[in-house]
């Protein structure tokens, strides 16, 4: 019942949505309940009239009913014989078509009615899952860089699709099996109970007794549900390992060592769910052994009672109808336990607080008018200093360069200029406001990033531009390429720009990647431009080519340029140096190659100045 709760707990935002639905659901099923107590009723007709017994209530009423009298229990099985051929009497053409079409009529309303139930809760269990899933996905939006580093992308991904779905299974046997059930069971008991109460309470004596197994099974289940989840979890990190590092497997020929550990969490995985599954496949065998039991008193029961065969077949064809659903509720509580297990892991991801929030009361910015200001910036992930007291003016129209060291900092002042992290100390200012009093997205808009890390999605050429620009036109789209020098090897393509170009843009070549990154950055159009180590991974033939396009990029926008390659930084107004986190250089690209220090010691590196003697 405490699993129960859970599920029903979680899932309550998203029944709300769809409760017209559920509720269609809940009348089929209150009336599939119904007609299952009517049926026994059409059946105990049918044995009294074929045996010929009398009907006993009937013959000591006071005065016999009509035909149509239904208000009564003496009446409505009265109508019903009345519509049932008789051993030894002369058979009428009513008795005939009620002999034919009564039970089989009853048989087919009752499964019309469950077939309403299971397809208004399937329909309403799929709506829910499927708004999980989407809460799901704009809850990982919405949270901030410092989860992702500290989550990995096996367990995201089994929280996504293995969770959502084990999480639908649970509900949708919850809105089917349990919300119908106990209205069957209870229309069942009603209907034994008023035909023979001696006989009913016999079988249901052994009610209490098929709960133990599901009981005593349950936690087994959630046990083995844990460690299943905490496996599967192991082995989808593995596979995506693989497939994203399948360049370094084959280099060092690690194909047969991947495929062992894969094997060993495959089959830990086949033995913890044979496990669960031998834990839940004993609720039903226990189930059908008291059911039998149930059967064998209820004839022992007719034999000392004299009770009648008729009351006899129908509490045992009731018998059967009631444990039914028992061994169904019986079987939806192992679901439900793993339903909970889900339902606790996507709870822990809903409720996981976004580090980076928008304040209450952000205010909008809608252009770039003066400059951008790291005021005394400190950062740090975790215990390890990033940023220590960082301060520099960006001002517009300005290209500032950022040069530095692997591991000085510089791409974290991407990352906070994007709002991705808040600094610990100090503010950054656009326009000399907070960028933690802004709205958001107003702020990200105010920038355009091609970075080293070139992201293509698997879509058409087209589609990838314009995710700098989502509605932009065709003719849009193209401009942007030309602009960034794309247009050609996009335009000869097998599709041209709607040909699909791979996952991570497998399809193109290093530059071209870099090239179509620019394109984007052309089609946003944002005031303030952020070229973060955007031609570290290329070489000389595609860095010439990428370079061009981003000095036409840069035209008219501010620029912040990173850069460990030193050339690249020529053209900036000021560039400051960065060391272990702080500025400990600040000139122009000539007053820096002359002065002692780091910016001199990397040109030296690269060959940009000749080495002091």
């Amino acid at each position: 019942m405490r699993e129960l709760w859970k599920v029903l707990q979680f899932s309550s935002p998203f029944l709300r949505k769809h409760w017209k639905i559920l509720a269609a659901g809940m009348l089929c099923g209150f009336l599939f309940a119904t007609i299952n107590g009517t049926y026994l009723f059409v059946l105990k007709a049918a044995i009294d009239n074929f045996v010929g017994t009398p009907a006993p209530i009937a013959q000591s009423a006071a005065a016999e009913p009509k035909q149509g009298s239904l208000r009564t229990k003496a009446g409505f099985t009265e109508t019903l014989r009345q519509w049932m051929p008789m051993m030894g009497a002369k058979i009428t053409w009513k008795q005939v078509v009620g002999g034919l079409l009564l039970l089989p009529g009853v048989a087919l309303v009752r499964g019309l009615f469950r077939l309403a139930n299971s397809y208004f809760m399937n329909l309403g269990a799929g709506r829910i899952v499927a708004d999980l899933q989407t809460a799901v996905l704009q809850k990982l939006h919405a949270l901030s860089m410092d989860f992702y580093h500290r989550s990995t992308t096996g367990d995201l991904s089994v929280r996504i699709l293995s969770d959502t779905q084990g999480f639908y299974q649970s509900i949708s046997i919850l809105f089917t099996d349990v919300a119908k059930d106990p209205f069957t069971l209870l229309a069942i008991l009603i209907s034994c109970a008023t035909i023979d109460w001696r006989l009913t309470l016999v079988a249901a004596l052994l009610i209490p007794i098929c709960i133990v197994p599901a009981v005593l099974l349950s936690g087994k289940v959630r046990r083995s549900a844990a460690k299943i989840v905490s496996t599967a979890v192991d082995q989808n990190n593995l596979l995506l390992e693989s497939v994203a590092g399948v360049h370094v497997i084959k280099a060092f020929s690690l194909e047969q060592r991947n495929a062992d550990r894969f094997r060993k969490q495959a089959n830990d995985l086949a033995r913890q769910s044979a496990k669960m599954n031998t834990s839940s496949s004993l609720v039903s065998p226990s189930i059908d052994v008291i059911a039998s039991l149930a059967l064998s008193l209820l004839i022992l029961t007719v034999v000392w009672q004299h009770v009648s065969i008729a009351n006899m077949a129908v509490i045992a064809n009731g018998a059967l109808l009631f444990f039914a659903p028992i061994r169904r509720l019986a079987d939806a509580n192992v679901k439900i336990q793993e339903g909970a297990m889900s339902a606790k892991r996507l709870s822990e991801l809903l409720e996981t607080p976004a580090s980076v929030q928008e304040a209450k009361h952000a205010k909008p910015i809608r252009e770039f008018t003066e400059a951008v200001c790291f005021d005394h910036v400190t950062f740090h992930y975790g215990n390890r200093l990033v940023l220590k007291d960082v301060s520099f003016t960006l001002p517009k129209g300005a290209k500032i360069g950022i040069a530095g060291p692997s591991g000085a900092g510089k791409s974290t002042i991407t990352s906070l200029l994007l709002r991705f992290y808040d600094p610990v100390e100090g503010a950054i200012r656009i326009d000399g406001q907070d960028l933690r009093d802004l709205k958001l997205q107003d702020a990200r808009a105010l920038f355009s990033l091609v970075s080293q890390d070139v992201v293509i999605f698997n879509l058409t050429a087209a589609e990838n531009i314009a995710i700098g620009k989502p509605h932009a036109t065709q003719e849009e789209i193209e401009e942007a390429a030309r602009m960034a020098g794309a247009h050609e090897f996009l335009s000869q393509l097998p599709q041209g720009y709607h040909t699909k170009i791979g996952e991570r843009g497998v399809k193109l070549s290093g530059g071209q990647r870099q090239r179509l990154s620019i394109a984007r950055a052309f089609i946003r159009n944002a005031p303030i431009l952020i070229l973060d180590e955007a031609t570290s991974n290329l070489d000389s033939h595609s860095e010439a080519q990428v370079q061009a396009s981003i000095e036409s990029l840069e035209q008219g926008r501010t620029v912040l340029l990173i850069a460990h390659r030193l050339s690249t930084l020529a053209g900036s107004d000021w560039i400051f140096v960065l060391e272990e986190g702080r500025i400990v250089q600040k000139g122009t690209y000539a007053e820096l190659l002359e002065a002692e220090g780091p910016f001199r010691w990397l040109a030296e590196r690269q060959g940009l100045c000749p080495v002091a003697a």
